[in-house]
């Protein structure tokens, strides 16, 4: 699957999806990394108005599982989450855009696991974050 077909799968998403809600788009994809961006906005700010950590995360899931559909995932079978973990090391703030890169360190046959930079719009790191999918028939 390429950049262009997977982007007209996006865009098939419904307008309530949370990926569409928060703004996420497809910034890059390669032949071995896929690169989400979403605008740091108030709908994904925490009480005191900086970036939660919540939505970092589900901003880096997101690349991950994209990345595990594109690269690994065969006819026949599901990609899923299994743990998500992240080191938030600098705060976001309402204006920045944020970039998730996912890059496979290891791609089992079952089980595959990125690492995911989050970073903001002048390449600081925001979240270092590391994610497992495996791969399941249905």
């Amino acid at each position: 699957m390429n950049k262009e077909t997977l982007q007209q799968l996006w865009e098939t998403l419904p307008p309530n999806n949370l990926m569409r809600d928060w703004q996420m788009e497809i910034a890059e994809i390669t032949e071995s990394t896929i690169t989400l961006s979403m605008p740091v906005t108030e709908r994904v700010t925490q009480i005191d108005g900086v970036l939660h950590g919540g939505a970092t995360l589900a901003l880096a899931e997101t690349a991950g599982s994209l990345g595990a559909y594109l690269l690994y995932r065969e006819e026949g079978e599901q990609i899923r989450g299994i743990e998500l973990s992240a080191n938030h090391v600098r705060a976001g703030r309402v204006g920045d855009t944020l970039y998730a890169k996912a890059i496979c360190v290891n791609a089992g046959r079952t089980l595959q696991l990125w690492e995911i930079k989050v970073t903001n719009q002048d390449e600081k790191l925001i979240s270092y974050c590391k994610f497992t999918t495996i791969r399941i028939n249905y």
